[in-house]
């Protein structure tokens, strides 16, 4: 069993007093209210995690002038005296549970969105070089309306304002005026955002900051801005009063940006300006659609650790950091003197129950992240913050798993997500729960994509053990029928047994090289080492069954591992579909050494993929030299390669040794109809009903288990 002893013991920064070392990163949720309220919505969203156990919740991107300066849809506003009860609601609420709260103090600069909707001008330290994006030919039109709506507004205008001195007094200001209100009312601490984009980063940063007059050209005029923010908060709300900074240990993909020696020189002069602590995130060229998983919601794990240690080595005050970093993990840079605290952000939304969980030797209760980028992805879209696998995130005011009035005899068809999340919800309301799963084990198609999506495994696990738990009656091998409906007498009914995959009318479909997504479902259970199927050689058929009786094909891990060294498919592969499945296959695929052809015939890819999450997925593609074909509609399938046509009407072909249909996933209300044609009324959920993937399987679970 893992330690956790230095993650959870008990530190300071400053006079504040922390209980242990998780902190809770400062996110933009988009659930305060309209005029930038804290309403019940969002105090029950940061009450959740200070129950959960988090030392301190740091309340991110709290307006300091709104509507001025401000970023998102539904910001928290701390520009007016009239925000302060609502501020101090949520202040107490968390004290209530032993945890401390901090606000992070923003001016958005150049991504103040809010400015340029309602005619405002964007401060800058100068005026900014204009860059194309690569972010547009990977958005659905939903997503391209919803991600415009600001630019849209009649009142909605781009220009920008240079910075006088008169504008960077009152900046100065306005941010030690915030702090004071934040003191008034009773919050513990503010941070400074000097990172991500925002007014006091383009300050810091030489790509942006061209000035020539004492807020610019040198490292210690551009950083003049923060130490001038510091000290005034410093002076406005008393030395002892906890203030940091976060600020970005270097800055990706931006030539002549924030340097990791620049970042390190700052972090001294914030500290001699009187900053209590420092926290390091990092920043990229937010021009380009992976620089959101490059940099501050980082793909990489623990991806900001050597800009933090960095840092650490250069101050002697505390150093706080963010990025993918797994409780094991933090608790040995906590050891090894790599930070002081960690944020967690997204681990926080899945369960924010984590660092009680692991106080209580409970690890293996934790509900993982998969690191899906549902939740930033809600933000670029102007939508509330949500997780893909926690359904109450964002809505905890409305979402208290409570008893059911009458304990209730529950049967589920189906033992994937949904399955298993109304199962899980169902037990907790106080139901009795009888799973039926009609193969041999757990998971669904969740199980078989942890192959090529390792943190998938996680929330099969995760799942999995609620069952045992939670006192869930699995009953494997098991197809729900009208007769064993009729046997048990339940009082509801489920189907959740997944979707169901069309086959394309292409011609050469029936060719032995041709996989669907059930052959490679039944290629990663060893069923096609004993049965029909694609035409596999001898050595194939004994290496399959061989991993299956060995058990390797019950571990995701263990078969990421070995299909390096060895698969059963040829070197060059065409995929018909370009959705979620298809790309994370196609990466796959690309990194064990296969040339990979992806041909979508529609004219964006990934859908199903959350669009943050689908920017790094297509740009690790093209990195690893996967084709992806848009327009692209396939003719017929040759034995030894695929013609398509594209979108000019011109018919192309392409060699294949092995062609994988990853298109045709449909609804599937197969076995829901036979059942109501026998009198049985039942509810339908997850893919079964309409694809939704995994989002929409806990989500749907989650909200039919409240409801039964």
């Amino acid at each position: 069993m893992a330690s956790y002893e230095h993650l959870l013991s008990p530190g300071c920064i400053g006079r504040l007093e922390l209980r242990n070392r998780i902190f809770m990163s400062p996110m933009g949720s988009n659930t305060a209210d309209p005029e930038g309220y804290c309403g019940e919505r969002l105090r029950k969203y940061y009450a959740a995690r200070a129950e959960g156990g988090a030392a301190l919740l740091i309340m991110g991107s709290v307006a300091i002038s709104w509507p001025v300066g401000s970023a998102n849809f539904r910001q928290v506003a701390i520009s007016d005296d009239r925000f302060i009860p609502g501020l101090a609601a949520v202040a107490d609420e968390v004290h209530v549970h032993g945890a401390k709260l901090a606000v992070q103090l923003q001016h958005a600069g150049l991504t103040a969105m809010n400015d340029i909707r309602d005619g405002r001008p964007l401060l800058t330290p100068s005026i900014p070089v204009m860059k194309d994006g690569d972010m547009g030919p990977y958005l659905f039109p939903d997503e391209a309306q919803r991600m415009s709506t600001p630019y849209s507004a009649p009142t909605a205008k781009l220009h920008y304002r240079v910075a006088s001195e008169e504008d960077l007094a009152w900046v100065v200001a306005e941010f030690a005026t915030a702090a004071a209100r934040a003191r008034e009312a009773g919050i513990d601490a503010v941070e400074i955002h000097a990172g991500h984009g925002y007014l006091v980063h383009s300050f810091l940063n030489p790509a942006v900051n061209t000035r020539e007059d004492r807020w610019g050209g040198s490292l210690e005029n551009r950083a003049r801005l923060l130490v001038e923010v510091i000290r005034a908060i410093k002076d406005r709300c008393g030395a002892d009063y906890p203030v940091w900074c976060r600020l970005d240990g270097i800055e990706f993909l931006t030539e002549g940006g924030i340097t990791h020696e620049d970042a390190c020189a700052t972090a001294r002069l914030a500290e001699a300006a009187g900053a209590d602590a420092i926290h390091v995130s990092a920043y990229a060229d937010a021009s380009k659609g992976e620089s959101f998983t490059l940099a501050h919601t980082v793909h990489k794990p623990a991806g900001f650790v050597p800009f933090a240690a960095g840092i650490k080595s250069v101050v002697k005050i505390p150093v706080i950091t963010a990025g993918r970093i797994e409780p094991a993990a933090a608790n040995d840079f906590i050891r090894r003197g790599s930070f002081d605290f960690v944020t967690m952000a997204r681990k926080l939304l899945a369960d924010p129950e984590l660092p009680r969980k692991l106080g209580e030797g409970r690890a293996a209760e934790i509900r993982p992240c998969i690191y899906c980028y549902t939740c930033i992805s809600q933000i670029f879209v102007n939508e509330a913050t949500k997780c893909a696998v926690n359904a109450r995130t964002g809505r905890e005011n409305e979402t208290v798993i409570v008893q059911a009035e009458r304990s209730r005899r529950i049967m589920i068809a189906g033992g994937g997500p949904a399955g298993m999340e109304t199962a899980r919800v169902a037990r907790l309301r106080g139901h009795q729960v009888i799973l039926c799963e009609k193969s041999s084990r757990l998971g669904g198609t969740v199980r078989f994509s942890a192959t090529s999506y390792a943190p998938n495994a996680g929330l099969v696990r995760y799942l999995c053990g609620e069952m045992t738990r939670l006192g869930v009656e699995v009953r494997l091998c098991t197809e729900l029928t009208a007769e064993l409906v009729a046997r048990e007498k339940p009082d509801e009914v489920v189907i959740a047994v997944g979707a169901r995959r069309e086959v394309p009318a292409i011609p050469g479909i029936e060719l032995p090289h041709v996989l669907s997504g059930d052959d490679i479902r039944a290629m990663l259970t060893g069923e096609l080492a004993e049965g029909p199927g694609p035409a596999l050689g001898d050595v194939s058929r004994l290496l399959l069954g061989a991993g299956k009786r060995l058990g390797v094909l019950e571990r995701p891990d263990w078969m990421r591992m070995l299909s390096r060294l060895w698969m059963p498919l040829g070197q060059r592969i065409v995929m018909i579909g370009g959705g979620l499945v298809a790309i994370e296959l196609a990466e796959f695929l690309a990194e064990r050494g296969r040339k990979v052809t992806v041909l979508e015939a529609g004219e964006v890819l990934g859908a199903g993929l959350k669009l943050v999450r689908r920017w790094r997925n297509i740009a690790d593609c093209k990195r690893l030299g996967v084709e992806m074909l848009t327009g692209a509609l396939p003719v017929r399938i040759d034995t030894d390669s695929v013609v398509y046509r594209n979108s000019h009407g011109q018919e192309r072909r392409i060699a294949a040794d092995q062609v994988i249909i990853t298109s045709g996933a449909v609804a599937n209300p197969g076995l829901a109809s036979v059942l109501r044609n026998a009198g049985i009324e039942v509810h339908e959920i997850g893919d079964c009903a309409g694809i939704g993937y995994i989002d929409g399987a806990i989500h749907a679970g989650f909200d039919l288990a409240m409801n039964l």
